[in-house]
């Protein structure tokens, strides 16, 4: 369904766990073909979850090795500089 912010390239999603649903009624039936889906970057996304994962490991070693939360940050912010 067309998008409750207003903007023109997103729509809105309902989700229905079928599970619990006893009967369906089709309100409106659409004939026309949805516009094509926005093509992904594939090797982006793969970076972007590298990172993440990498990102994650280095968190999970400092907390087992102990290190403070504000140490961890400060690393974080020098690593980035």
């Amino acid at each position: 369904c067309p998008s409750s912010s207003g903007k023109p390239n997103h729509a809105d999603i309902l989700l229905v766990n079928l599970q619990y649903v006893s009967e369906v009624e089709i309100i409106n039936d659409r004939t026309e073909t949805p516009p094509p889906l926005a093509s992904l970057n594939v090797s982006k996304l793969a970076n972007k979850a590298r990172t993440e994962k990498e990102d994650k490991m280095s968190q999970a070693y400092a907390i087992s090795a102990g290190v403070s939360l504000e140490g961890q940050q400060l690393f974080q912010t020098i690593h980035k500089t």
